[in-house]
């Protein structure tokens, strides 16, 4: 897969305008990723409600094209969704990036042409890792495909 598939326009748009990026809000939670490869540095920060739902999420990022799109990708994708469901998708997305298989959301479809790109693999899962660690009681079996992302 060409570099051109790979930025598609779609990317390119949330890379220029990322949504969630220095939003500011009273957070809950929060986490701090860092992909050495890369040297993406990432803070993602939730408001989570007594519903147990991702009631804001908002990022700042000093992060290459690939992980800032998909940190803004996370924030359209992960706001109103309750925990449950969101670690269900972290762990969903994650090993579609890593395994090469077709993402099972329409709306981040455009992250799929990463798979094919290795290296930038890691990119592109950051934030979703970094979303894991900030949930509270995060899934044991999220963190170990994170680990296998990054082997």
């Amino acid at each position: 897969m060409s570099l051109n598939q790979l930025y598609q326009q779609e990317i390119k748009d949330h890379n220029q305008n990322p949504i969630g990026h220095n939003r500011r809000f009273a957070q809950t939670h929060h986490a701090e990723g860092y992909n050495p490869s890369c040297g993406d540095e990432l803070s993602i920060y939730l408001k989570i409600n007594q519903q147990q739902e991702i009631e804001m999420i908002g990022f700042d990022s000093d992060a290459c094209a690939i992980c800032t799109a998909s940190a803004s990708l996370l924030c359209e994708h992960a706001e109103g969704k309750n925990l449950v469901d969101i670690q269900q998708d972290i762990g969903n997305i994650s090993q579609s990036l890593v395994q090469n298989t077709p993402l099972p959301y329409d709306t981040l479809s455009c992250l799929s042409p990463v798979s094919s790109h290795k290296s930038r693999v890691g990119c592109a899962l950051l934030p979703w890792q970094t979303l894991a660690q900030a949930l509270p009681n995060s899934v044991s079996a999220i963190q170990e495909l994170s680990e296998e992302s990054n082997a």
